[in-house]
């Protein structure tokens, strides 16, 4: 049996309201365009590499994020293969025996994905996490990536491999392999793809704790939430947190790459008279955004007639502590 450390490039469609993905909608979130992979000796050194561009047949255009990246664009894949004769290409190549190894979760899920999506019948072994070995072995409460890896083993990058090519970082995550103090104890670590997922993706952000409202609200828990679906942070729309209730509170976001984002806000007094802030992510609807902006004038509106009436703001803090509470987590 020889180990094979496989990398994956992939593109992603250019807006996710777009006409091909509506299409396609999470059966293919993302298309793969590069597999790069190197076979590993007894001696855990590289003795062969492959390369295999693949021209997408769905999202055509490479975002201009991935070309960047990974230097491959609609021209360098014009006359690439399609994905299944990619993959009989690298079955081919990978022989008998073998192992497929690669660095985190997120590969093995693409390729699921993939292949259930144009059917393809090549079978693979499981895929090998060398990224959880890796945290294993050096006791990393965080996972690391592969650069921070690098670092830590003191591997330097080569000037001619760039990384986001998939053959690039398959070679750098071969050289982190070998360095492993018992590289074989990654077939301890089996991988099981995730379901990917865009259209019904929610997450609920960790809450944190603060002295008071105001507190909360300029915290960068709320002010830098993150996306659900990428984990890139959210930039926040014009004119700040609505509220809905004395607990409940609302907002537009968007990700750079995914698009509107509805986030909803609770509140919660602790016995210590802490502000515990919950919050959840999920794609917004145009009609989120609609009633979001609604909201906000009424509340508005409703806010300066309460203080042209009592001649003063209103406590918020002690609105809260009256508030009537569901026993449910967290209510949509």
């Amino acid at each position: 049996m020889h180990y094979i450390v496989v990398d994956l490039e992939w593109n992603q469609p250019m807006s996710f309201e777009s006409h091909v993905y509506r299409e396609v909608g999470d059966r293919l979130i993302f298309e793969m365009i590069q597999i790069g992979a190197v076979k590993v000796g007894e001696n855990f050194e590289v003795i062969d590499s492959i390369s295999i561009p693949i021209r997408p047949t769905h999202y055509v255009k490479i975002h201009p994020r991935i070309k960047r990246m990974t230097q491959l664009g609609s021209e360098e894949l014009a006359d690439a293969p399609q994905f299944l004769e990619a993959m009989d290409q690298f079955a081919a190549w990978c022989g008998e025996d073998y192992t497929l190894l690669t660095w985190g979760c997120d590969d093995v899920s693409v390729l699921k994905q993939n292949m259930d999506f144009f059917g393809c019948q090549v079978k693979l072994p499981p895929l090998c996490d060398i990224q959880r070995l890796f945290s294993d072995v050096h006791k990393c409460r965080e996972r690391k990536g592969l650069k921070a890896a690098m670092e830590m083993l003191e591997i330097e990058p080569d000037a001619s491999r760039y990384f986001h090519n998939a053959l690039h970082d398959a070679y750098y995550t071969a050289l982190v392999f070998a360095r492993l103090p018992n590289p074989e104890d990654v077939l301890k670590y089996p991988q099981q793809p995730r379901p990917l997922i865009h259209t019904d993706k929610k997450e609920r952000q960790k809450g944190e704790a603060f002295a008071t409202i105001a507190e909360a609200f300029a915290s960068e828990f709320a002010q830098q939430p993150r996306c659900p679906v990428c984990g890139k942070k959210v930039k926040l729309e014009d004119g700040g947190y609505v509220r809905q209730t004395a607990d409940k509170y609302i907002h537009i976001g968007n990700c750079p790459h995914h698009g509107p984002l509805l986030i909803r806000v609770r509140l919660r007094l602790q016995r210590d008279g802490q502000k515990l802030m919950s919050m959840t992510l999920a794609k917004a609807a145009p009609s989120n955004k609609a009633y979001v902006h609604t909201k906000r004038i009424q509340m508005t509106q409703r806010d300066a007639e309460y203080e042209a009436e009592y001649g003063q703001p209103r406590d918020l803090e002690a609105e809260l502590a009256l508030a009537d509470r569901s026993s449910m987590p967290f209510e949509d």
